[in-house]
């Protein structure tokens, strides 16, 4: 197995306005990286869509169905994983492609992490200003592993180890939510989320054309169901996951 960390970039090809911003941060990486090629959900057979994606899996109910780029969106972090796991990898990162990283803090906060690793399974890289509050369980060289104390957002930027990858991988064939989402159901995945502090990654998005999993637009209704389910369902996911929290029900540490 490679102690030697190496960096997944996730791409979706016809995204070509963000192309410029995934090799400079390839570049900007201390370690070897590679474009990962994303699952485009448009293109993908019904059969496959079938395999990959089953509703109401898991409680609470995800409340929405999932629209072609959030089902490509999953299944490429699923390649990831397996590329950490076939290839041996004790851990590595992955980004999604609105990323951009200090290279500086970013070289200084894989040394931190080589440092802690019997600490931590899978340490989560917020973008800059989602940075969540929670509990210190290391503390070296000016960065913090934080265990937060609510779900946190976005799959910006992993540190995943292998044996994390093994565990999602398992307990993701199928899935029936966004990845955001399940990533924060540590009762289902067993795996514990931490988040590090400071943190060497900004949002670009905004500067590369967006995002790219939209849904289509919502009739008038149908967007008063989304603004009144939403809170319903984060509340369910936030008192499962404090849960599993205080029952020691995910992982190490």
């Amino acid at each position: 197995m490679s102690s030697v960390p190496k960096a997944f970039v996730i791409h979706l090809e016809r995204a070509a306005g963000r192309r410029p911003s995934v090799e400079a941060l390839l570049r900007a990486l201390p370690i070897p990286g590679e474009i990962l090629p994303a699952v485009d959900g448009r293109l993908l057979p019904a059969e496959a869509v079938k395999a990959a994606y089953v509703r109401a899996r898991h409680a609470p109910r995800y409340p929405f169905a999932l629209g072609p780029p959030e089902i490509g969106a999953f299944l490429s972090h699923r390649a990831a994983w397996r590329r950490i796991v076939d290839e041996g990898l004790d851990h590595a990162v992955v980004f999604e492609d609105d990323a951009a990283v200090d290279p500086g803090l970013f070289a200084a906060l894989l040394e931190f992490l080589a440092a802690e690793r019997g600490r931590w399974t899978y340490a989560l890289m917020p973008a800059a200003g989602l940075e969540p509050s929670g509990e210190a369980m290391a503390r070296r060289g000016g960065f913090t592993l934080v265990r937060p104390h609510a779900p946190p957002l976005r799959a910006i930027g992993q540190v995943v180890s292998r044996e994390a990858a093994e565990r999602l991988l398992a307990v993701t064939a199928p899935f029936d939510r966004p990845i955001d989402t399940f990533l924060q159901m540590n009762w289902i995945t067993g795996v514990t989320l931490l988040a590090v502090a400071p943190t060497p990654i900004r949002d670009v998005s905004r500067q590369t054309g967006g995002t790219t999993v939209q849904r289509k637009s919502l009739g008038f209704f149908e967007r008063l169901r989304h603004e009144a389910m939403r809170p319903i369902y984060r509340a369910q996911v936030r008192t499962r996951y404090r849960r599993a929290l205080s029952l020691g029900a995910d992982t190490k540490p």
